[in-house]
Order: structure tokens, then C-alpha cells, then sequence
């Protein structure tokens, strides 16, 4: 099943009900701006059921060509408070709807007297109702799924640097490079999802790739040797239990085995300097025969020193021979590309 990311409209009530104008898009041809709420506001009122389907809505569903009519997706849901881009939850399985389907779902809200206290939501919010009932079943409903497919996060996924579009639009996940970190696009099950499939590999080679993968066996070994010695190359902490071989070139972005397994294409870092450097927030720049941390502008600074981390952390590259070295610079000078280039969405999207 494809996985699409959605755009969904600010709302301070959970979803379960229009939470009024505040917060909402301020692009004045966005449907949000003009009538003061989106009909994905109720997206999570599973109160009203239609054959234990939830009918909604999804504005990027909404194409003028209805060319998502008829098909399936999992679907991930991020919102914008400001210019931050939040993943709140997703659906595991969205079935779009056909026009009769959505006619369909307008008779039974109508029928069962849903429409009349969404309106009494509405007028709640001092929103105009004379347009809550589309002319259009499709505008009203153009999705439906099962309550229990619909998972919501315990906190919002700040995903402003993974994604620079800020259209409603549905969007293929891998067009959008998001890394889903809580569900099915983890990057470490990706990872070894394809290895696992890889049918060029003998088992003895997917065993030791996988291994890798998961921090053990030789990369690992290769990472702390070539670094000297099991501490975090930023904050020296030694607990091992806490230590990453942070891949400076990403997995799947090798091109051979050779690049995968490297140790010189590793940093041995926390977990938490892992995740942000896996998510290019952070990186090293060259400064002579030295790299120094730099911080995305993304970041709360005074946050990262609550964390041990300060900008401008020397990481020594003395102690790496000739050969190592230029892999090294090799594979850093990919990492700081792609550290620019989200930086420079990041700009655009202010």
C-alpha cells in the first residue's frame, strides 16, 4: 500500500469538533482562510459511524481530476502552528471515495441529523454556516476509514526540516524524504527490511550486513578502532549502552557493501547526537585539520546545551591515516550537502 503525508488543518480541540480561525493558514485562496474552519476539523469524532466506517475528509484528497477516487493509502497527518510543521498521527488504512460513496455518506449525516450539530459547532465559533453542506458531496467527504486504524501521537513529531512544502497536497513519503521515526518507516526497519529481501546476498552476508546495521559486529568495531576507543565523539561519554555507529553517509544512500560496512564512514555518537545528526541537524564542518559541530538553524541552541551539546566541538581528525581520511572527507562532504540543502528549505519556508 502506498504511504502518503497530508496536510491537515490547526485545531485546538483535538479534531473532535472546529476550534474557530486561530491558527488557521493566512493564504488568503486557502479554503481554511475564506471559511474559517476545514471539514477535516471532526476527523477524530468517531461518534458517527456509517457502517463502522468514519467518514471525513482530507483537503488533499481534493483534486479538481478526483484522481484519488477508488484508491487505498496509509496516510500520515502532520498540521502548522506558525511556520512548524507537526506529524500528529496517522491512518493506517484511507480508502478515498468515489462520488457515489460520498453522496452516500452527505444522505446518512443528513438523515441522522450530523449535519445539524456540526452546524451548531460552527455557529458555536461565530463561523458562517450556509456553506457547511456542499453542493458537492465530495467536498464535504472524500475519505473514510476504521476508527481503530487512526493512531494519534502521544506528542507532535516536529518535522519542519524533513519537509519544505507547505501545500495541501498529498504527498508520497519518499518524495518528501520524511523519515517516519515511531511506525512503519523507521529507518533502521527499513533498512533491514530490504536486507532481509535482498536476494542477491548469501545468508552468512546478510546476517553480517544486519548485524552491522544494528550497531554490532564489524562497522561497529571498525568505527571505535578508527576513532580510538568506545566514547561518543562529541561529548566523550563511555557508556557503551548509550553509544551509536552513526552511518555519515546514509545506508541506504551507499552505493556499494564497501561504503555500508566502512568504519570511516561512522561516527561513534549518544543517541541522541545520533538521531540529530541522522536527521542532518547536525553536522561537522572542515576547519583545517579538525571538524567543528554546527547546529541547524532550525535548533533551540540553549536547548542543545542542556544537552552537552555546544556548537563549534572540535572532532579531531589527526589520528586518521592517509587512506581513512579522505573516505572520511569523502563521506562528510555528502552529509554537509545535505545538511545545506534543508538548511536552505528551512530559509525558504520563513
Amino acid at each position: 500500500m502506498e504511504k502518503k503525508l497530508a496536510r491537515i488543518c490547526w485545531n485546538t480541540f483535538d479534531w473532535q469538533r472546529p476550534s474557530g480561525p486561530k491558527g488557521k493558514s493566512l493564504d488568503r485562496n486557502c479554503f481554511e482562510y475564506q471559511r474559517g474552519y476545514g471539514h477535516e476539523e471532526w476527523l477524530k469524532d468517531t461518534s458517527k459511524l456509517i457502517d463502522g466506517y468514519k467518514y471525513s475528509f482530507l483537503q488533499p484528497v481534493n483534486t479538481s481530476k478526483k484522481r484519488h477516487a477508488g484508491q487505498s493509502y496509509a496516510v500520515w497527518l502532520y498540521t502548522m502552528e506558525g511556520k512548524q510543521k507537526s506529524l500528529v498521527g496517522c491512518i493506517k488504512k484511507v480508502d478515498c471515495l468515489t462520488a457515489e460513496e460520498a453522496q452516500r455518506g452527505a444522505e446518512q449525516h443528513q438523515q441522522n441529523g450530523w449535519f445539524e450539530e456540526m452546524r451548531e459547532q460552527l455557529t458555536e465559533q461565530d463561523i458562517d454556516t450556509r456553506y457547511l453542506i456542499e453542493d458537492e458531496p465530495l467536498h464535504n467527504f472524500n475519505i473514510k476509514f476504521k476508527p481503530q486504524d487512526l493512531e494519534w501521537f502521544d506528542e507532535p513529531i516536529n518535522i519542519t526540516m524533513q519537509y519544505g512544502n507547505n501545500r495541501y497536497v498529498l504527498l508520497n513519503v519518499s518524495d518528501a524524504e520524511f523519515k517516519q521515526t515511531l511506525l512503519l518507516e523507521d529507518d533502521l526497519a527499513f533498512d533491514l527490511n530490504e536486507l532481509i529481501e535482498d536476494s542477491d546476498l548469501s545468508a552468512s552476508e546478510r546476517e553480517s550486513q544486519v548485524m552491522a546495521r544494528i550497531g554490532q559486529g564489524k562497522f561497529r568495531k571498525d568505527v571505535i578502532n578508527l576513532w580510538g576507543g568506545e566514547k561518543c565523539a562529541v561529548t566523550l561519554v563511555n557508556v557503551k549502552e548509550m553509544l551509536i555507529a552513526s552511518h555519515i553517509k546514509a545506508w541506504k544512500n551507499c552505493e556499494t557493501k564497501e561504503e555500508r560496512l566502512d568504519g570511516a564512514n561512522g561516527i561513534l555518537l549518544c543517541a541522541h547526537l545520533d538521531k540529530l545528526f541522522d536527521y542532518h541537524l547536525i553536522t561537522f564542518l572542515p576547519e583545517k585539520s579538525h571538524y567543528a559541530l554546527t547546529a541547524s538553524e532550525a535548533l533551540d541552541i540553549k536547548q542543545l546545551k542542556g544537552m552537552g551539546v555546544e556548537e563549534g566541538t572540535e572532532l579531531s581528525t589527526t589520528h586518521l591515516d592517509r587512506g581513512a581520511l579522505k573516505r572520511f572527507e569523502g563521506y562528510m562532504a555528502h552529509h554537509n550537502a545535505e545538511f545545506e540543502r534543508k538548511q536552505n528549505e528551512y530559509r525558504n519556508s520563513l
